[in-house]
């Protein structure tokens, strides 16, 4: 193990505080990050124990227990509301659609078999809404099956729904208040589309006398209509985030059963049809709380007895499922600490209990004065390459001042949840005995579990000024990126669960200390690493096995997120040996801080994956930036990545019309490989969600943009670009560029051919390609385009059909250019000079190197503003 040899300091978690505290006072910054971060002080390992933090049963009395019911999920063939209207949404809302594990799973039987499915599996969609936040879903399992690859409906199978039976249906219900449904898909698509180029879509409002009719109706509609994969359609009903709403604390049987029922009437739901009625889920809460507004947080050592009291099971299953080999219990270690985690768990036929739960988690509720979705996300977090790139400091102050008031204004508690068959609700976390309970939490003053998460954030935000501070060949040494990586994955920990992902999982191999894998306890580890079942005897003199670990999907998993990682014995794989997540030793002395030197690195993948770049574009965009000799201040910077203009406002109109023709973009690609494990969130921002018309248009305005600014530089750095357009102009560069046949206005040294109409036309195909056709070996120009990102990215969420299309007005609109860059399929701009067929601007024939651009259908002109003298004064 790395440091084996040094002695280790035992820390609680105030002391540790104090320390931190002393040294910072001392005005000994690097002392104190090496402290906060990596544990090392005056040559000792700090070693942090939480345990002398247990709840004493001399502090029972200062505990306080609530329970609530905080969400419900329900399958029906009927929409069971009552009492109450329901608001439709004619043409499904794409956020609306299910696409997350919600730890359940449907049973049923379609034309390919018996089946039982993960909801979000289920192709599905959003339909109707009542009072504020309750969401009914509709699930297809007649389209379910093996070769289906995705939950989301197609557009035209959008389409034939609603066409087909939503919207019949509503007319027969609503009679003569249906007449102003909007009457084809398409139709309601265009509607909807603002100004902005935001969506509004449509509502309806079905009466609550008619929403019992709605199911049956619904499905006889459609299949009268020729959808018979309606045929067995059911409604998933959602409420949640009621928890508040709900609580009650005398915890018997009775009062859990009227709490319910005032619960589910409030929502306009019967409990006695639940009961007789389709599967339904309530998610069943207790909150443990502090009178003295102490911090709580669940042991991890007492993972198995909560498991145990919660689900009243015997300790052996308890035991079993609470194992970190077990494939369905993931820890949530709080504020980076080991012994102090929450958990999520799947039981499990064997060990859900007399209470039948389908899921159980555990947490702490501190983690409310973070949360933001974001991206996919669900608490605020900075990327390797933010902090890269100079974002660190704003965001580390912020973090760190949200941490410090927190030490006056805020306390958090320990949370456990159930999800359960309704019938088992009112019956389930109500004998909980509050002295069992205490033997399983850990209680922390307000200023000590606020003020690590300060400290830590305090020593980060050094670590980022001292590397953003120092020379650049520096700061790009792998070491030093490797600890901007670690800095960022610290940073996003202290407040969420930290990330184990496939690429986090090598980050944590390259920032974190390490050992022989057979030498390490299970939990020491930040994540589960099985010793591989073929394991062979290695001799006595054989060093460690250079490869630590192999990362896979587990075998039975549900979604992306559940991964396994297989290691040799003597495979060297990280570890957190001192009860809380600290970093390998960080170089002393040097000018910009890193890891020290060692052999382990990240994969090119995974490298791309934390900074958003490859090494090769980060060293070329960093690099660049340093200077060797004067360069012309004319000369562009057409070697880096050009920035993508805002999508144009919809007031301005659009060169293009392809949705009036039933064209669109689909919906955005899910990152199966994305490494956030979620239970629940909500669907990221699309960055084309402006719609298609809109993008197209960006897209072609921000290729005369691009065009120009690449336009190449003479050879040598102190000659001024071939562009004669100043700098502070490009950004203004619209069609009329192109359109102008005075090439002198735009180059002050050019080639120019008059190109044949297969000329013309092949330009156009490399410059605005095909969809699926991709530039292959080494290319120039294109990978700096924005433009051509842009139009990559769209083509891939288009039907080939739609794709053709686009290009069709491409095509239409790239005629009306006087001028365009011959390019070719490796690069936009060529500049040989060997080229027989091309001129100079004069018309004389030419013989050195210059852009080469190709005239549509008449010889440019070559005209110079004369130069006006100045008045005499």
């Amino acid at each position: 193990m790395d440091n084996e040899a040094i002695d280790i300091q035992p820390y609680t978690l105030a002391q540790f505080c104090e320390r931190a505290h002393d040294l910072y006072m001392s005005n000994n910054s690097e002392e104190f990050v090496h402290f906060v971060l990596c544990g090392v002080d005056e040559g000792r390992q700090a070693s942090i124990d939480v345990i002398r933090n247990r709840v004493t049963s001399a502090e029972v009395p200062t505990l306080r227990i609530s329970r609530d019911y905080d969400s419900i999920l329900g399958i029906d063939r009927q929409i069971r509301v009552h009492a109450r209207p329901i608001t439709v949404t004619p043409v499904a809302k794409y956020e609306d659609t299910l696409k997350t594990n919600v730890h359940l799973k449907y049973s049923f039987t379609n034309a390919t078999g018996d089946h039982t499915a993960p909801l979000h599996h289920i192709p599905n969609l959003g339909l109707a809404k009542w009072e504020t936040h309750n969401l009914i879903r509709v699930l297809f399992p007649d389209l379910y099956g093996p070769d289906r690859q995705s939950f989301h409906l197609s557009k035209q199978e959008q389409v034939e729904f609603y066409e087909k039976g939503l919207l019949p249906t509503l007319q027969l219900l609503l009679e003569h208040r249906g007449g102003d449904l909007p009457p084809t898909y398409d139709a309601e698509m265009f509607r909807a589309r603002q100004q902005s180029g935001k969506l509004s879509f449509t509502t309806r409002m079905l009466p609550d006398w008619q929403v019992e009719w709605f199911g049956d109706t619904l499905r006889r509609v459609l299949v009268t209509n020729g959808v018979t994969w309606g045929a067995n359609l059911v409604f998933l009903h959602q409420i949640r985030g009621m928890k508040n709403a709900t609580h009650h604390f005398v915890l018997d049987k009775q009062n859990g059963e009227v709490a319910l029922d005032e619960f589910l009437d409030r929502v306009g739901l019967r409990l006695d049809i639940l009961k007789e009625s389709g599967e339904w889920w309530v998610d069943v809460g207790a909150e443990i709380s502090s009178t003295q507004n102490r911090c709580l947080a669940w042991r991890t050592d007492k993972h198995a007895s909560l498991v145990q009291l919660a689900l009243n099971i015997q300790s052996r299953h308890a035991e079993r499922i609470t194992k970190l080999g077990s494939s369905k219990y993931y820890r949530d270690p709080a504020s980076h600490l080991i012994g102090a985690s929450g958990f999520r768990i799947t039981p499990g036929v064997w060990a859900q209990g007399e209470f039948e739960a389908q899921y159980i988690q555990a947490y702490t509720t501190d983690k409310a004065l973070t949360y933001a979705l974001d991206n996919g996300k669900v608490s605020k977090y900075i990327t390797p390459g933010q902090l890269l790139h100079g974002k660190g400091e704003s965001y580390i102050s912020g973090l760190y001042d949200v941490y410090r008031q927190g030490v006056d204004e805020n306390f958090s508690t320990a949370r456990i949840e159930l999800r359960v068959p309704i019938e088992h609700a009112a019956s389930a976390l109500i004998y909980l005995d509050l002295d069992a309970l205490r033997r399983c939490l850990l209680s922390f003053s307000s200023w000590v579990w606020w003020g690590t998460k300060s400290w830590r954030a305090h020593a980060c935000k050094f670590v980022d000024d001292w590397q953003r501070g120092g020379p650049i060949n520096l700061r790009l040494h792998d070491s030093a990126l490797h600890l901007t990586a670690g800095i960022s994955w610290l940073l996003n920990g202290i407040h969420s669960t930290p990330d184990t992902g496939p690429s986090s999982r090598e980050l944590m191999n390259v920032i974190l200390p390490r050992a022989q894998r057979n030498e390490v306890e299970r939990h020491q580890l930040p994540f589960p690493i099985s010793i591989h079942d073929d394991e062979e005897m290695e001799g006595e003199d054989q060093g460690a096995v250079e490869r630590p670990f192999i990362t896979r999907l587990a075998a039975d998993a549900e979604d992306e997120t559940e991964l396994e990682s297989l290691a040799r014995g003597r495979s060297l794989v990280p570890c957190v040996p001192y009860g809380m997540y600290f970093l390998r030793p960080l170089r002393p002395g040097v000018p910009v801080p890193r890891l020290s030197a060692d052999k382990v690195g990240l994969s090119e993948r995974s490298f791309q994956y934390l900074f958003g770049k490859t090494k090769t574009e980060i060293l070329t965009l960093f690099l660049s930036s340093k200077v060797s000799i004067p360069r012309d201040p004319t000369r562009l910077h057409n070697r880096t990545r050009q920035r993508l203009m805002d999508p144009p406002d919809a007031a301005e109109g659009s060169s293009f019309a392809l949705e009036t023709k039933g064209h669109d973009l689909g919906p955005p690609i899910c990152d199966d490989g994305s490494d956030i494990a979620m239970s629940d969130q909500e669907e990221q921002d699309d960055p084309l969600g402006t719609g298609l018309d809109n993008q197209m248009e960006r897209c072609f305005r921000q290729f005369f943009r691009d065009t120009v600014k690449l336009v190449p530089n003479r050879r040598h750095a102190k000659a001024a670009s071939y562009c004669a357009i100043p700098k502070d102009q490009l950004e203004e560069t619209t069609i009329t560029t192109f359109q102008n046949i005075n090439l002198c206005d735009t180059f002050n040294d050019v080639q120019w051919h008059v190109a044949s109409s297969e000329e013309w036309r092949q330009s156009f195909d490399h410059l605005w390609p095909p969809k699926d056709v991709k530039k292959e070996g080494i290319v120039q120009n294109y990978n700096n385009a924005a433009y051509y990102g842009l139009w990559e990215a769209m083509t891939e969420r288009m039907t080939k059909e739609t794709a053709e299309a686009a290009r069709k007005s491409l095509w239409r609109l790239f005629n009306t250019l006087e001028w365009a860059p011959n390019a070719r399929c490796d690069r936009i701009w060529q500049t040989r000079k060997d080229d027989s067929r091309f001129k100079n601007g004069t018309g004389a024939s030419k013989r050195t190197a210059a852009p080469q651009v190709l005239m549509r259908r008449k010889r440019p002109t070559w005209i110079e503003a004369m130069a006006v003298d100045a008045p005499s004064p």
